[in-house]
């Protein structure tokens, strides 16, 4: 009886742990002192939140918090830093870990806005509109129509990350189109990347950032268009308790829009590459 006790508290001690998140400084808090810090959790995502050669976490993301964070200290008069907190080896772990956070602390990567989420922590505007692209191998012929999956990829086994919209748009190929299909479920984005360029059957929803990754590694990549999805957004996220949320929308409205200045525009070439952000560009007309 006593051991079974303990096991039990043992069970609810790292549930307790595994719950608990980061902690930053809140808008109120830097406001009142003049300075503070907030913490940026991550999931790594090429072109997103991603090491430089030096292994300095740089992206997308990063350079888009360093705007906010100079624009915060310039437009009111505050010392604000950030600290980067977690190992951005799991989307899910992160997403978790922010929402279980208190004050000012944000999750960056590729996090899809959607109406189940907002219910769980709270969005930024968004940044970027996702380019999601169907891909197999070269070997595979490419489909036409997704009616024809079930034929065209018959021999194909499906690999998606738990808890990400991409296995969410697999699934729904599954039951729409492809009853039968063998669906391989993994922890991490990086992960199905290494074994969908593994497995010369295998086929998988990308980011489009991973999607250049390819490219740009001369991997073995086939993009099949008809499977283009360029429907959700990026977001930067909160928990429900923070009160950064109007300084973002501030942010995000300054001088005609954010996502329409020079700037902007210039951290998506950096990082995107010129291919990329007319790939983007032209799956949102």
């Amino acid at each position: 009886m006593k051991k079974t006790w303990i096991l039990v508290m043992l069970l609810l001690v790292s549930g307790m742990v595994l719950a608990q998140g980061y902690v930053g400084d809140s808008w109120a808090q830097v406001k009142a002192t003049g300075q503070g810090t907030i913490s940026l959790a991550y999931v790594e995502t090429p072109s997103f939140v991603y090491k430089d050669n030096s292994g300095k976490l740089t992206g997308i993301c990063v350079d888009i918090t360093n705007e906010f964070v100079n624009w915060v200290n310039k437009t009111k008069g505050v010392k604000l830093q950030t600290k980067f907190v977690g190992d951005g080896s799991n989307f899910r772990g992160m997403y978790d870990k922010v929402k279980a956070s208190t004050g000012g602390v944000f999750g960056l990567g590729n996090i899809t806005i959607t109406d189940e989420r907002k219910k769980e922590v709270r969005f930024s505007p968004p940044f970027i509109t996702n380019f999601a692209i169907l891909i197999t191998q070269n070997n595979v012929a490419t489909l036409t129509k997704l009616e024809d999956i079930s034929t065209t990829f018959s021999k194909l086994t499906a690999y998606t990350a738990k808890g990400t919209l991409n296995e969410k748009r697999i699934l729904e190929l599954k039951k729409k189109h492809f009853p039968a299909m063998k669906v391989v479920t993994l922890d991490t984005s990086p992960e199905v990347y290494e074994k969908v360029f593994a497995d010369p059957n295998a086929f998988s929803y990308l980011d489009l950032a991973f999607y250049l990754k390819a490219v740009s590694e001369r991997k073995s990549v086939k993009r099949h268009p008809v499977g283009d999805m360029a429907a959700e957004q990026f977001g930067f996220i909160m928990p429900m308790s923070s009160d950064w949320t109007p300084l973002l929308e501030e942010f995000f409205k300054t001088e005609g829009g954010y996502t329409n200045s020079t700037p902007y525009k210039n951290i998506l070439t950096r990082h995107l590459g010129e291919t990329g952000v007319k790939l983007l560009q032209s799956a949102n007309k």
